[in-house]
């Protein structure tokens, strides 16, 4: 089970994660995320992982996707903070991987 808190404030909307982010929790994470996050909204999203006691792949790509959207997190164990560590990685040479893609193809387009 997970349980996901949101709180609005006029900043930022800070999440609270509860449980396990793994399976179906991690579909629901993702569709609260999507439902939630409005376009246009720039206050700061802080997500909260403190209490939350597994991640299994399906929480990891939904971390990511939420991470890639420019979310902070916020997490206490040590497997928590180095998975983060490696999605940040993962996402950091992903974004170089697709400018120096983007920018052959517009190079070759001039």
């Amino acid at each position: 089970m997970l349980k996901i808190t949101i709180t609005d404030l006029p900043d930022e909307q800070r999440w609270s994660l509860q449980g396990q982010l793994v399976g179906q929790w991690a579909v629901e994470l993702q569709s609260t995320w999507r439902e939630a996050r409005h376009a246009g909204d720039t206050r700061r999203c802080i997500i909260e992982l403190s209490e939350v006691t597994s991640i299994d792949r399906n929480g990891e790509a939904v971390l990511a996707e939420i991470m890639s959207q420019g979310a902070k997190f916020i997490a206490s164990d040590v497997y928590t903070k180095h998975l983060l560590r490696n999605l940040r990685s993962e996402l950091k040479r992903s974004r170089v991987k697709g400018k120096q893609d983007g920018g052959g193809r517009l190079r070759g387009r001039r």
